[in-house]
């Protein structure tokens, strides 16, 4: 139970904390000069999470899942790139030789020292640091939310964006909470959830980036449409309650298929941003942050379903 329980936690970290440290650098590329405040405790929050996941990173090298580093959630061939001409484009600080240093990390068997009381008691402490600074975020989203939906703050980001975000932090606090708990749910229910959450988002992401494509961009614009669609089909098949569909196993195959094709459409998306090839109102470092979203969906429901376990296809995009 502890070797679960470290390198859950720890894999869980080092996804999450970069996730939502982003989320900030975003929010302040949106903001208004004038809303001090506002950027400055996107600031905080983002050298908050920035600060949980070098300590993550720290605990991390031998010991997380090589199914892990290979799969392109934590970072990809871009995220380097991305994260330069992003700080290039918007002079927005972002912690790059903390990436420099997760491109490094290495997985390992749990042997007995890092299974000490000790190296337990260190990750349950910053998991709980992690849960208070969390559970903070997401009223912070909220507040955003809100101020921009009632004409009290004014951001070029989308602001269901917001809502979106706030989402995302939610699920995480309820994931690393039910590991602080040693809750652990069945394979089915476990896939069953995933699949529920993701497929929203999937759908969300592809919305977003219709938005925030240029209109000449056209052919972009259907990918992402069509992207929507399909996904918005697939969130409606599942019923409103806790209760999995009875015919999971051939959700988990439409939705596998349908989120490779976005992922590829991300990495693409990703590829012409950093050449300058395509138009739009958004940064190279936001399509990698969505295209790590879709690894990291892939190789959750790559996990629970036995005849995708191996995970063929990822290498191409990590």
């Amino acid at each position: 139970m502890a070797e679960y329980y470290i390198r859950e936690s720890l894999e869980l970290n080092l996804f999450w904390t970069r996730i939502i440290k982003e989320h900030f650098i975003f929010m302040q590329a949106n903001l208004m000069c004038k809303d001090v405040s506002y950027i400055q405790q996107a600031e905080e929050f983002k050298c908050l999470f920035e600060g949980f996941l070098h300590q993550t990173i720290r605990l991390s090298n031998g010991v997380i899942s090589p199914e892990v580093l290979l799969s392109g959630e934590l970072l990809t061939g871009k995220t380097l790139l991305a994260e330069q001409k992003t700080v290039e484009l918007t002079g927005i600080r972002i912690g790059i030789p903390i990436t420099v240093e997760e491109s490094n990390l290495t997985p390992g068997p749990l042997s007995t020292p890092v299974l000490s009381p000790e190296r337990v008691a260190n990750i349950s402490a910053l998991n709980e640091q992690i849960l208070t600074c969390a559970s903070s975020v997401a009223e912070f989203m909220e507040k955003v939310y809100q101020d921009a939906i009632h004409c009290r703050l004014y951001t070029t980001k989308i602001p269901s964006i917001y809502a979106h975000q706030r989402r995302e932090t939610l699920n995480y606090i309820t994931l690393l909470r039910r590991l602080q708990n040693h809750q652990v749910l069945d394979p089915y229910s476990s896939v069953a959830e995933a699949e529920k959450f993701w497929n929203y988002n999937m759908m969300v992401h592809a919305e977003a980036m219709r938005q925030l494509l240029d209109f000449s961009e056209q052919a972009m614009i259907k990918k992402a449409n069509d992207f929507a669609l399909h996904f918005h089909q697939l969130v409606s098949k599942f019923p409103d309650d806790a209760k999995p569909p009875i015919n999971l196993g051939q959700m988990t195959s439409e939705s596998r298929r349908a989120t490779v094709a976005i992922r590829d459409f991300k990495a693409a998306s990703t590829e012409m941003l950093l050449a300058c090839q395509l138009k739009g109102v958004m940064t190279a470092l936001l399509t990698d942050h969505l295209l790590r979203e879709a690894n990291y969906y892939l190789r959750i429901i790559n996990r629970g379903v036995p005849e995708f376990k191996g995970g063929k296809g990822w290498a191409s995009y990590t």
